[in-house]
This record gives structure tokens, C-alpha cells and sequence, in this order.
């Protein structure tokens, strides 16, 4: 059973994917440009100009969504909160990531990259050596690239060898928002 949950982003909402119990996907709304420096988000507000609608990847399940169950709505809140100066870090408690089906190579990433804490960054190249495969980068970037799970594991942390920021799945400008809201630019 697919269960999906909303929570507010400063460009509109976002999405939780639940199925199972556990959670699947975060799906963020696409976006080009940056919000106001000073736009966070309300609970009252329910679109943004800014906003193209969330950036969907193929269903998890060809059924359709049933209503919000308590692991959806509990998702949701945590990442709400997460955009109202709340809620920074998760574990590999909270999202099980043995459950997932991935690679080793790919549990490994997301397991070490649990462990950078908000307001800091770390090279592909760093998290390849802390997840045991020192020279394995590109597989590093692959594997950002195709996380489920957004801002619950912080691919948005991981940064090219010369610091500068490279791309992010839903739109650039997340990045450098994400990481200055988390204190690492400034």
C-alpha cells in the first residue's frame, strides 16, 4: 500500500512517499530560481510563484495513493520541521537502510553520509573512503544522483573535490540553499 504525506518547502509543497511502513521516496518541488534570502516556509502558505510542481520519479507501485496513514503524516512533519529550522538529522534507525533492497557499495554511501552532520560537507571522493572504497567517486556521485530519500539521507552535503557545490537532482538552486540554511555557507 502507497501512502503519500505533504509538508511545506519555501517553494512549495513537498511530498513523502510511504509504502509499507517505511519511507521510499521525498520528492521536492522542481525549481530555477532561488527563493527571497529571507523566505521560509509558513504553514499557511500552500503555493509559491517560484513553484513548477514536485519533480515525480516512476511510481514506486502502479496502485494509486490511499489516505495519509500515521507513518506518512509522521514523515511529513519531521520534514516539515526540518524547513522550519527544526529537525536536522536522521539515522540509520529511522530509515532502515538494509530494508531498501540497495547495493552494498550504495548502503555504505548512505550510511556514512547519515553521519556528516548538517552545516558541514564532505568531497565524493571523502565519502568513497568512508564508505571503504577509496577511488570510487563516481560511483558516490551516481549514487546521489538516484537518493530516494532527499534531505533524510543529505546528498545535498556532498560536494565536488574543489568545493564547488555541482547539481542537484530537483533544480541547482537547492543545494546552496539547503547547505546555507544548515549553517555550511555563509
Amino acid at each position: 500500500m502507497i501512502n503519500e504525506a505533504t509538508f511545506e518547502t519555501p517553494w512549495g509543497p513537498g511530498i513523502v512517499v510511504v509504502e509499507g511502513g517505511r519511507l521510499v521516496e521525498v520528492i521536492l518541488p522542481r525549481v530555477e530560481g532561488r527563493p527571497a534570502a529571507d523566505q521560509t516556509p509558513s504553514r499557511d502558505e500552500s503555493e509559491s510563484a517560484a513553484d513548477p510542481g514536485p519533480a515525480r520519479r516512476e511510481p514506486q507501485s502502479a496502485a494509486p495513493p490511499e489516505p495519509p496513514t500515521e507513518v506518512a503524516l509522521r514523515w511529513a512533519r519531521e520534514l516539515g520541521e526540518y524547513f522550519l529550522d527544526g529537525r536536522r538529522r536522521w539515522s540509520d534507525e529511522d530509515v532502515h537502510l538494509d530494508s531498501y533492497g540497495f547495493t552494498p557499495f550504495r548502503t555504505a554511501v548512505y550510511r556514512a553520509l547519515l553521519k556528516v552532520p548538517a552545516g558541514s560537507t564532505i568531497t565524493y571522493g571523502e565519502l568513497a573512503r568512508q564508505a571503504g572504497r577509496p577511488g570510487a567517486a563516481r560511483a558516490v556521485g551516481s549514487a546521489m544522483a538516484e537518493n530516494p530519500i532527499a534531505i533524510v539521507v543529505p546528498c545535498h552535503r556532498v560536494v565536488r573535490n574543489d568545493g564547488s557545490l555541482g547539481r542537484y537532482g530537483f533544480g541547482d538552486p537547492w543545494k546552496p540553499f539547503l547547505l546555507q540554511m544548515e549553517g555550511a555557507l555563509t
